[in-house]
C-alpha cells in the first residue's frame, strides 16, 4: 500500500511537470516605453518653470482646458466648450466625469483654484495675465473675467504651463507638488527618483481612453553619446535631442528609425542689457555680425538647422522674413566694435551642461576671438543655469526658446517685454517702451492681419536694438526603436505620448 501511494505521488508529479504549456495561465506582458532626454527637470509643478525638460513630462500627467490641434486651431481638452460672451468675459463648460489620478472628479472649483494659483507664479502668469477674476458658476461651468480683451489668452490656456491641478491634493501638500504631481492626464506619476529616473504608469480612468502601454519612464542622460548608446543597446526606446551626427548612426541601424523635423524653437544668445559690455547697443551688434551661423549649422547640426533672422521661428504665426537679421560679416563686426568704444572686450557666457550647447558656445568663442573679443564659457547644471540667470547673474546666456503655442506673442511677451524681467522669461532685462506698446496692442486686437503687422514692427525694433544674438532654427532629432508605434511629433517639442504602443516580438 505504501509503495502504491508513493508510486501515485510520483506519477502525479511527473504528469504535472510534463503538462502542456496550454494548461498554464497566459502571462500578461507589461508594455513599457523608456524615454530619455538631456536634462532632468527642475520641478514637475506645471505652473513653475517654462523649461522643456519638465514640460515634456508634465504634458503626460496633466491636461489643460484647451489645446492646439495639428492645424493650429484652438480646440477643447478638459473643456466641453468655450464662448466669449463679451470681449472680456469667457465662459467655459467642463466635460463631466473626468477623474484625477487620486480618484477625485474634476469640478469648476479645481479650475478656479488652478487659475488663481497660475496667477501667483511668474512663468504661468504670463500666459493668462489678462485674467482679473475667475469664478465657478456651477460644478461644471467657469466664468473668466478679463481686465482687457486678450487675443492670446486661448493660446495661453492651451499651454502646458496652464495645466489644471487638483485643489484638494495641492492644498494637502502645502502647495509643494514638485515631486509628487496629481493630474488628469493619460499617465499617473509613481516615482521621482531624484529626477534622474521618473516613472509613470497608464491611468486606467483617463477620459480619452487608457493608454496602450502600461509604463512610461523618463531617464535623464546628459551625454548625447551615452544616450545614443542606450538607444542602440535597447536600454531606452526613445531618445530626444540627439546630435545630428548621431542621427546618421540611427538611420543605419535596422532596429531604429530617426525623426528629424523642424520645430517652433530658436537658438540664441541672451545679452544682459543692464550690465557691461551688453549695455552698449553697438557692442551687441558687433557680436551679432561676428556669428558664423552657417558654420554652426554645418559643423554641429549637419545641415539640420538654418541661420535665423528673427527670434520668432518661421513655423510660428507672426514671423517675417522682411527683417534681415544679422548676416555673418567680420568687417561690420569690427566696425561696430570700434564704434562701441568698449575697451574691456571680454565677457562670460553661461551655458547649461548640454554637450551640443557647449560645442555651440565654443564656435561662438572662436568667432568672437576673430574680432578681438575674449569670451569665457561657464558651464552650469540645468537648475543652477535657470536660477542664476533669472536673478540676472549673467552677462550673456546661451539658450533656446520654444513657442509652445505657435503664436508670436508667446515669444515676444515673456522673452522681451519689460513686464517679464527675470524668471518670467526676459533674462536680457530688455526695456523698450515702444516695443512694449506694440506687443501690448497685439494682445488686444483680434484681427490676424493687424496682429501680424504689429508683430513685424516689433521685430524691426528688435533688429535695431539687438537684445539677443539670434542664431539658428534647428530640427529636433529623435531616435526611436522600431518596436515603438504611435509616436506623434509635435513642433513645440512637448510631444504627447498617450497614443504610444509597443510591438512585442
Amino acid at each position: 500500500m505504501k509503495k502504491f501511494v508513493l508510486f501515485m505521488l510520483g506519477l502525479s508529479i511527473f504528469i504535472t511537470g510534463c503538462g502542456s504549456d496550454k494548461d498554464k495561465p497566459e502571462e500578461k506582458l507589461t508594455k513599457e516605453v523608456i524615454v530619455s532626454q538631456g536634462s532632468k527637470p527642475k520641478s514637475l509643478d506645471p505652473n513653475m518653470y517654462n523649461e522643456i525638460p519638465a514640460l515634456t513630462i508634465t504634458e503626460q500627467i496633466f491636461n489643460t482646458l484647451l489645446r492646439v490641434d495639428e492645424n493650429g486651431n484652438i480646440v477643447p481638452e478638459l473643456a466641453e466648450s468655450y464662448e466669449y460672451v463679451t470681449p472680456t468675459e469667457l465662459v467655459i463648460k467642463l466635460k463631466q466625469g473626468i477623474k484625477f489620478h487620486n480618484g477625485d472628479t474634476l469640478t469648476a472649483k479645481d479650475v478656479v483654484f488652478s487659475i488663481n494659483r497660475m496667477l501667483s507664479k511668474p512663468a504661468s502668469k504670463i500666459m493668462i495675465d489678462a485674467i482679473s477674476k475667475v469664478e465657478a458658476v456651477d460644478d461644471n461651468t467657469v466664468k473668466i473675467t478679463l481686465s482687457k480683451p486678450s487675443s492670446p489668452l486661448l493660446f495661453g490656456l492651451a499651454h502646458p504651463l496652464t495645466a489644471i491641478l487638483n485643489e484638494k491634493d495641492t492644498v494637502a501638500k502645502n502647495d509643494t507638488i514638485a515631486t509628487a504631481p496629481v493630474g488628469t492626464g493619460p499617465y499617473k506619476f509613481i516615482e521621482w527618483g531624484s529626477g534622474e529616473k521618473i516613472e509613470l504608469v497608464a491611468f486606467d480612468e483617463y477620459f480619452e481612453g487608457r493608454p496602450k502601454i502600461d509604463s512610461l519612464v523618463y531617464r535623464a542622460i546628459t551625454e548625447n553619446s551615452s544616450r545614443l548608446a542606450a538607444l542602440e543597446t535597447g536600454e531606452i526606446d526613445i531618445a530626444y535631442n540627439m546630435d545630428a551626427i548621431d542621427g546618421d548612426i540611427v538611420e543605419k541601424n535596422k532596429d531604429l528609425h530617426l525623426i528629424s523635423q523642424p520645430t517652433t524653437s530658436t537658438e540664441y544668445i541672451t545679452f544682459n542689457t543692464t550690465v557691461a559690455p551688453f549695455d552698449n547697443k553697438d557692442f551687441r551688434k558687433a557680436v551679432n555680425y561676428a556669428l558664423n551661423k552657417q558654420s554652426m549649422s554645418d559643423s554641429i547640426y549637419m545641415g539640420k538647422a538654418k541661420p535665423a533672422n528673427s527670434i520668432i521661428n518661421p513655423n510660428v504665426f507672426g514671423y517675417t522674413d522682411t527683417v534681415e537679421g544679422y548676416p555673418y560679416n567680420v568687417e561690420k563686426a569690427k566696425e561696430y566694435l570700434e564704434k562701441s568704444g568698449v575697451t574691456d572686450r571680454s565677457f562670460t557666457l553661461f551655458v547649461n551642461d548640454n554637450p551640443t550647447r557647449v560645442q555651440l558656445a565654443q564656435i561662438i568663442q572662436a568667432n568672437l576671438k576673430d574680432i578681438g573679443i575674449d569670451m569665457k564659457i561657464e558651464i552650469l547644471e540645468w537648475g543652477a543655469y535657470l536660477q542664476r540667470s533669472a536673478q540676472g547673474e549673467h552677462q550673456a546666456l546661451l539658450g533656446g526658446w520654444v513657442s509652445g503655442t505657435s503664436d508670436a506673442d508667446i515669444v515676444l511677451y515673456p522673452l522681451l517685454h519689460s513686464a517679464s524681467h527675470g524668471g518670467a522669461g526676459n533674462r536680457s532685462f530688455y526695456t523698450n517702451k515702444e516695443f512694449d506698446s506694440i506687443v501690448d496692442k497685439a494682445r488686444l486686437v483680434s484681427s490676424p492681419e493687424e496682429r501680424k503687422e504689429l508683430f513685424v514692427k516689433a521685430q524691426e525694433i528688435l533688429q535695431e536694438d539687438s537684445p539677443l544674438g539670434i542664431l539658428l532654427y534647428k530640427n529636433e532629432n529623435i531616435g526611436v526603436n522600431n518596436k515603438v508605434k504611435g509616436f506623434k511629433f509635435d513642433p513645440t517639442t512637448m510631444h504627447n505620448l498617450k497614443d504610444l504602443d509597443v510591438e512585442n516580438k
